[in-house]
């Protein structure tokens, strides 16, 4: 029985990407994570460069997350994802990562030739000792 849910599960993930193209949001995470949604980002708190320098903080590493709208249709350009989940989709790889911190390095449009809209999110993360 497990093998016919985790094969009905394999199968809806695959076809709903063959389906979706490029228009969808790259979180690189697995569902589990992502079905504990606000929960799971809200220890991670958003610091400058110059704010991070002044705490005792480990690098974990850089997080990326970019979404590709290859139609130019535009009801299709109405549905863009929000700056606001793109950050959020950040956060949920710091907290991935056992971080409590992130450094925003850009956010937004950039050109990529095979998209009509390219959206890429950049930063950096960090677990900050809070002493609790």
């Amino acid at each position: 029985m497990k093998y016919v849910v985790f094969t009905v599960s394999v199968a809806a993930i695959l076809s709903m990407v063959f389906v979706s193209g490029c228009s969808n949001l790259s979180l690189r995470t697995n569902a589990g994570t992502i079905a504990l949604g606000n929960a799971t980002i809200a220890g991670v708190d958003t610091y400058t460069s110059a704010e991070m320098s002044r705490f005792k903080a480990q690098f974990l590493g850089d997080v990326t997350t970019s979404y590709c709208e290859n139609s130019s249709d535009p009801e299709k350009l109405d549905d863009l994802p929000s700056l606001s989940s793109m950050t959020k989709s950040l956060k949920l790889q710091v907290t991935q990562r056992g971080g409590n911190a992130i450094v925003l390095k850009q956010c937004g449009k950039v050109n990529y030739s095979s998209c009509a809209v390219y959206l890429e999110c950049n930063g950096e993360a960090y677990v900050i000792d809070r002493g609790l």
